[in-house]
């Protein structure tokens, strides 16, 4: 139910930045103010339920105009505040993220090696996810994962390449299995 309300949030957040021709500008404020609110002593104070509503409020309010967000932003935090929703930021931030990528024609991969890659092997997998997707803007994230024992997975929009030694071997214990049966 959470990601489904954080989903209508993020997409009427989307539209009104749309209409204010501030899209982009619009999905930096909403980073700034998850960081803001993920800190953990304000997490503490605006998430707490024994807190009162009232205090909870305001400190949310205080927090969007310290960052001085605009209004449209200071006003869904406060709206988030005042059904204590606060919590549902983060993915309100990943599901607009979702729809600014799709907008502006640009994919997110992630790309897991067993050892880091090299700027040419790095470029060779984004430019294998731009032939993919069709997309012409890769945001890329790197992550090392030792476990893969050798290769990479790419994750390109929840599709899944795995290229690892460990998926080979697993394919290949599967296919010795049944053939011995």
């Amino acid at each position: 139910m959470n990601s489904r309300l954080a989903k209508r949030y993020a997409r009427a957040f989307f539209d009104l930045a749309r209409e204010e021709g501030r899209v982009e500008a619009a999905g930096d404020e909403l980073g700034r103010a998850m960081a803001a609110f993920d800190d953990p002593r304000l997490r503490l104070l605006v998430l707490n339920p024994a807190i009162d509503a009232g205090a909870r409020l305001q400190t949310a309010k205080s927090v969007a105009a310290a960052l001085g967000v605009s209004r449209t932003l200071a006003n869904l935090i406060a709206m988030l505040a005042e059904r204590n929703r606060l919590a549902l930021l983060p993915d309100i931030v990943r599901w607009y993220d979702t729809y600014l990528d799709a907008e502006v024609g640009r994919a997110r991969i992630t790309i897991r090696s067993a050892t880091p890659l090299g700027a040419s092997e790095k470029n060779e997998l984004v430019e294998l996810a731009r032939r993919l997707t069709g997309r012409r803007e890769i945001v890329a994230t790197t992550e090392v994962d030792a476990d893969l024992l050798a290769g990479v997975v790419l994750d390109v929009g929840g599709t899944v390449y795995d290229g690892s030694v460990r998926a080979q071997l697993a394919r290949l214990t599967k296919d010795m299995g049944e053939g011995g049966a």
